[in-house]
């Protein structure tokens, strides 16, 4: 076959563009068919119904975006839950002024619910159990200064009947200076952290999650299958199940302990003086499933600075052990099922009915 100069010749760099277009296309068409076949694929993002707000003289929190009436999914299939707020952000029915009397629970996401209905957070449970009128006052991301800051954002006229703190070991126990990160943060000091793979893979995997229906098809598909999932634990992809998120050194223990504790007194004294007010210290993940001894050792460091500084407290870990993990907590999620949550509830509820 003879060509002349007028046939086109297919070239290197003509294949690869060919190839290049053809992906394009196929992924484009994919994701424009699994946004019409997966309609749910929005559910994933919590941004949808989360927000920083800013409080004057505290720290900035997060908080619900008011009137957000909506479902909440994981991708990796853990659950499906229906989320309404209120106009002032809180998982609660009633408005926040409605909360003015009634016993008030405060925490960051375990507390607000994540992955259950409202009827099974444990502030529910616990309101049926007292046969008292319960405010759910929490917010997913946030710790002790945070929980401060959502008292500061509460109506004037509300006054608790009584509080409750979730204080949750895995990650709301740190050194703390609360005053110092709220002027920090109004100055707009505080380091960025520097880039890396880690961070810039999570921020590759927010935005797909936030804006691809086809990586949530593939986040779903893959992580529920065995082997690839455990393929995309050792290259760094996905985090293992329940794996340990934070290292501490028992030389820390006494100090991180003491600030936490200090800065839940500076809490309580935020509330009307003789406010009832009991800690519900939320065991680890590690030591219910593992009885690893850095936890145990944690645990015990903080129950010491409650009963040193006379903070009630409640402590359901012999509850949770007796339980077991699984049934406890959703099988990729850290966070309780709704059995756990019965749980947390039942152990308030034998502390707080002698004093109702």
């Amino acid at each position: 076959m003879i060509l002349d100069a007028n046939t086109p010749r297919i070239t290197l760099k003509g294949v690869v563009i060919a190839i290049l277009v053809s992906i394009v296309a196929g992924l484009g068409l994919s994701e424009a068919l699994l946004r019409v076949a997966m309609p749910e694929w929005r559910e994933f993002f919590s941004g949808r119904f989360m927000q920083s707000v800013t409080v004057p003289g505290h720290s900035p929190v997060m908080a619900g975006r008011p009137g957000f009436d909506g479902y909440f999914s994981q991708n990796n299939g853990d659950f499906r839950v229906k989320i309404s707020l209120n106009r002032h952000g809180h998982r609660n029915p009633e408005p926040a002024e409605s909360a003015d009397g009634r016993i008030w629970v405060i925490g960051d996401s375990m507390t607000f619910g994540w992955g259950v209905e409202h009827a099974e957070m444990y502030s529910r449970v616990l309101e049926n159990l007292l046969g008292r009128p319960v405010y759910n006052l929490a917010s997913p991301g946030t710790d002790i200064c945070g929980y401060q800051s959502m008292v500061a954002r509460m109506p004037q006229s509300a006054k608790p009947r009584a509080v409750v703190v979730g204080l949750i070991l895995e990650n709301d126990v740190r050194e703390y200076d609360c005053q110092a990160e709220a002027k920090n943060s109004r100055a707009g000091i505080g380091e960025e952290p520097e880039e890396s793979l880690g961070i810039s893979l999570l921020k590759a995997k927010k935005f797909a999650t936030r804006n691809s229906a086809l990586y949530n098809f593939f986040a779903v598909s893959l992580k529920r299958v065995a082997f690839v999932q455990e393929f995309l634990v050792n290259l760094g992809f996905l985090k293992k199940p329940h794996s340990v998120n934070r290292s501490i050194v028992p030389e820390t223990l006494p100090g991180i302990a003491a600030s936490t504790v200090r800065e839940l007194t500076r809490l309580r004294a935020m509330l009307p003086a003789g406010t009832p007010f009991t800690v519900l210290v939320v065991p680890t993940r590690f030591e219910i499933r593992d009885n690893t001894p850095i936890f145990a050792e944690l645990r015990r460091a903080v129950i010491g600075e409650l009963i040193k500084n006379e903070i009630p407290m409640v402590d359901p870990l012999p509850a949770f052990k007796l339980t077991g993990f699984g049934p406890t907590h959703f099988k990729h999620d850290g966070h309780w099922s709704a059995l756990g949550h019965r749980i947390a509830a039942d152990a308030l509820a034998n502390r707080l009915k002698p004093a109702e």
